[in-house]
């Protein structure tokens, strides 16, 4: 394919992807305004108008946004943790505990919290978020890479293949990663290069011109190609791809049965980077899959056509209705006249002043006149509140958090519930409710992981010494890929990261620093009960503690307890 070819294929998958995916983030935009009060809001466009040329309130008592925020909290304490197990004979339980620490390392430097956090934050705000993998030099003297997760904090800034129909998006064909860069920037990185507009049939609806003023937009475009290769299986069951030397003619020389052959279709992930009408760069991605994790909402197909929901999505009509009423109650008070005096005019006569400053003034007497057949002065009762007014907005109140499946006793109120099952039982009751959405974000981080696995052999195919972090959170070297004699005095590779294949599992619960927090308090109740496992425990505590100074005790704990055993050895 020649390159016009090439751009003209490239334009028409963005055209096709902008289509696909507008009305989703056309819902998703409008979604986030809503939850987050901004532009608009929570108030229709012309309702709004037509209020504030009268002057009347426009109230916006935004309950949506707190709930939401207790969700992600839950989420933040509740992260899931992964562990890398082998699935064929060549892995093994050791390297499958070194990728899991690798994997760790690679999120602690990553700052994977706050990507995941973010990425989970849009699917819950407003249904479709997004998080990816890089590579980076290791530093600016080395030709060592490493690997990376990123946040993408603009969800709209990517378009995926819109016929993919696996839930991550594997099977797609191909992806956009759009961004504005200065255009100082630009000629900076592509020094030989003037910007150049695509023409106006493939502008898109979420940035607009390519060409904006002194910015311009590039895309990275991930796309699949597709080569054939052929395998054969020896007659022991080893499959050999022929590429290269390796020819079938070559094995029939060496004598090698074989078995069978057959041909694959094999898929390349391949990389571009370009503006409105030219490639900038271009490279082959290591990795079988398109490093651009998605974190949805809830997915809904109706008559073929896919939709993703945010969590607020139902619960925006109640929200509507609340302000209104919340406004209606306002502005019924608020217009009410405020306790007056019922006069009649000849009682004040005289007297005007003194009544006119009755609010103003703190006097010990007001003067009036009394005349016979009238009653003296009296206040009228102040409006009260429409009981209908009200009962709307709790009835409103109580749909906004039924939607959202957020319960009374979830937010710590007291409920009816006595024994701690029960209590339980009402908190899972709305954790069930929004479980969901979390577990879509454990399969994206599933996806990661697994895409990761993948690289790793591919990024650190070298020796080197890398540092991973325990299951108990400690952080530790370890030399992968160097060569070593073996019993037979042939070289081998200690922790060869291209021998056999893993997969990941997930557990949902604390973090790793909770569990450490945890831990120390479980131990510190042992010795309650036990105060002679104390000598054994107590070093463990400072161990396990992230408390300054804690390890420098545990070190002269441990001094202790060797002295003592040693004296113990001796007597």
């Amino acid at each position: 394919m020649g390159k016009q070819d090439f751009l003209k294929e490239i334009k028409d998958n963005y055209k096709e992807s902008v289509r696909g995916w507008n009305d989703i983030y056309e819902a998703a935009v409008d979604d986030t305004k809503f939850v987050y009060d901004v532009d608009e809001g929570q108030w229709p466009a012309h309702i709004r108008k037509a209020r504030e040329a009268d002057s009347r309130p426009v109230i916006t008592s935004n309950k949506l946004q707190k709930i939401l925020r207790r969700i992600r909290g839950d989420g933040m304490m509740n992260r899931p943790s992964l562990k890398v197990i082998p699935v064929d004979d060549k892995a093994d339980v050791k390297m499958a505990e070194l990728y899991s620490g690798i994997f760790r390392e690679i999120e602690y430097l990553s700052g994977a919290d706050i990507v995941y956090d973010t990425a989970y934050n849009h699917a819950i705000s407003s249904s479709v978020g997004f998080f990816r993998i890089v590579t980076e030099f290791s530093d600016n003297n080395s030709f060592e890479q490493d690997l990376r997760i990123k946040r993408i904090i603009n969800p709209l800034a990517i378009h995926f293949d819109p016929y993919a129909v696996e839930f991550n998006l594997e099977d797609a064909k191909y992806c956009f990663a759009e961004e504005l860069i200065h255009k100082d920037k630009y000629k900076k990185l592509y020094r030989k290069k003037e910007p150049i507009d695509f023409n106006s049939t493939t502008t898109s609806t979420i940035f607009g011109d390519w060409l904006q003023q002194d910015k311009i937009r590039v895309a990275e475009y991930f796309y699949k190609d597709t080569t054939q290769k052929k395998l054969v299986m020896l007659t022991d069951g080893t499959v050999i791809p022929l590429q290269g030397k390796v020819t079938l003619d070559a094995l029939k020389e060496m004598g090698v049965q074989i078995a069978r052959e057959r041909t694959t279709d094999v898929e390349v992930v391949k990389w571009c980077k370009l503006d409105g009408a030219d490639i900038l760069e271009e490279k082959v991605w290591p990795g079988k899959n398109i490093p651009i994790i998605p974190v949805f909402g809830d997915e809904v197909v109706v008559e073929g056509k896919r939709y993703y929901l945010s969590l607020a999505r139902g619960a925006k009509g109640p929200q509507q209705m609340y302000n209104y009423w919340a406004t209606a109650a306002t502005e019924t008070v608020a217009l009410a006249p405020k306790m007056p005096f019922i006069v009649d005019h000849r009682q004040i006569s005289g007297f005007e002043n003194e009544w006119n400053e009755a609010n103003t003034t703190n006097r010990m007497y007001i003067r009036y006149k009394a005349i016979a057949g009238l009653q003296k002065p009296t206040r009228e009762n102040q409006a009260q509140v429409p009981t209908a007014i009200m009962n709307m907005m709790n009835t409103t109140a109580y749909d906004i958090e039924d939607h959202l499946g957020d319960y009374q006793s979830s937010k710590g109120e007291q409920g009816n519930e006595r024994s701690r099952v029960a209590i339980v039982a009402r908190v899972q009751q709305s954790d069930k409710g929004t479980y969901l959405f979390v577990n879509n974000r454990t399969r994206a981080m599933i996806h990661c992981g697994r895409q990761i696995i993948d690289l790793v052999p591919k990024i650190y195919d070298t020796e080197r010494a890398l540092q991973i972090i325990g299951e108990d959170g400690e952080h530790s070297l370890v030399d992968v890929n160097k060569p070593v004699a073996d019993a037979d005095g042939n070289t081998v590779l200690q922790n060869d990261l291209s021998v056999g294949k893993y997969d990941l599992i997930a557990s949902i619960g604390a973090s790793f620093s909770s569990k450490r927090q945890e831990m120390v308090e479980t131990m510190v109740n042992a010795m309650q009960y036990a105060p002679d496992l104390a000598p054994v425990i107590a070093p463990l505590i400072f161990k396990y503690s992230d408390s300054p100074g804690s390890q420098e005790v545990y070190s002269e704990l441990m001094k202790g307890v060797k002295q003592l055993q040693e004296t113990q050895a001796q007597a």
